[in-house]
């Protein structure tokens, strides 16, 4: 019978970073050898699990519902013996179902450390495919210069007033990082994922007019909007650069094919330009430059986020659609997928 060390370390496998030590002893700290067991043996409806161990079936039901609050494995389908539980193999995603739950702050700052060590010495350094990114930006839509260039699934107002149910939750890359004082409840998830959240206790219910009070304030705040690339969003993320995932990637390690940007581009009106600087304060993607003639924005680095539109003092800074664009995938990278299913419904 495989040892605990062993166990750990087939997880570390099967998230994709079979040499990390980080991972390995993040594992290693939350999980019983049991545990580890049962995790190792999925897929599995509990019945065939307990089968499988030979263990009575009651214990390995109540087990694998812990593990689910825990963000440890999700569900992949409902069967006719009972939920068909999953470890994930996307180490991102298992990264954030364990952050977004402020129950693990019981574990201390030395468990943050670890997950902090993994993102910055190892996940960040995952090769994406330009062509399947699973975030983009989504512009603060008030200074889009034509709104019949917007579709609803690109105006972040519309997407949160079309929600059947949002709830917010606090931000896992900032409980992660923590290298900023921006408020960590902004992380906004919809729909099924909003039950998702419910299901596991580690978010609150919010009503249409308080979603878009925290988008009005992450924007004051010069945090950029996030969401799902698909054309049917499940979550909205108001980010920093400083802590991110994704905007770290880029700023930080000055990584590309990252985060797929928005449809749209700052443009500058120079004649209303007042050299206010504001908007090179604003930019986090180090775009804008100031020249005597006024502010200049490099389309080659601006990623469509608005905000440099939104506090221009000359009113000389509108977003405009760009040319060519790709259109948002109808089914995208989905890194929300696997969220809508519930084991105790």
């Amino acid at each position: 019978m495989r040892t605990k060390s062993e166990l750990i370390r087939q997880l570390t496998i099967h998230l994709g970073y079979p040499d990390s030590e980080n991972l390995f002893l993040i594992l290693d700290r939350i999980l019983t050898e049991v545990e580890a067991r049962w995790m190792v043996n999925l897929p599995d409806t509990p019945h065939h699990l307990a089968l499988k161990l030979g263990m009575e079936e009651t214990p390995v039901i109540n087990g694998l519902q812990d593990l689910f609050m825990r963000g440890l494995v999700l569900v992949s389908s409902q069967t006719s013996m009972g939920p068909l539980y999953i470890v994930d193999d996307n180490p991102g995603r298992f990264m954030d179902m364990i952050l977004f739950d402020p129950r693990y702050q019981k574990e201390g700052e030395e468990f943050y450390a670890l997950w902090r060590k993994f993102f910055n010495d190892e996940l960040v350094f995952e090769p994406r495919s330009p062509d399947k990114l699973p975030f983009r930006i989504i512009s603060v839509d008030k200074k889009i210069q034509d709104h019949r260039a917007i579709l609803p699934y690109e105006q972040i107002s519309q997407i949160i007033q079309q929600a059947n149910k949002v709830v917010v939750q606090n931000c896992p890359c900032r409980t992660r990082e923590r290298r900023c004082q921006a408020p960590l409840e902004t992380c906004m998830s919809l729909n099924k994922t909003a039950e998702y959240m419910l299901s596991r206790n580690i978010g609150r219910q919010i009503e249409i007019s308080e979603a878009l009070q925290i988008l009005k304030d992450a924007e004051e705040l010069g945090l950029v909007h996030e969401t799902d690339n698909t054309d049917n969003p499940t979550i909205i993320c108001n980010c920093c650069s400083c802590c991110c995932v994704f905007l770290r990637a880029i700023t930080f390690y000055q990584q590309q094919d990252v985060v797929a940007r928005s449809r749209f581009h700052a443009q500058v009106d120079q004649s209303k330009c007042i050299l206010c600087r504001t908007c090179l304060e604003r930019c986090l993607f180090k775009a804008v430059s100031i020249t005597p003639e006024g502010a200049f924005i490099d389309s080659a680095r601006c990623y469509g986020c608005g905000l440099c539109s939104t506090t221009c003092r000359g009113d000389a800074i509108k977003m405009v659609v760009n040319e060519n664009t790709n259109t948002i995938p109808h089914d995208g990278d989905e890194f929300m997928q696997g969220l809508t299913n519930i084991p105790f419904k």
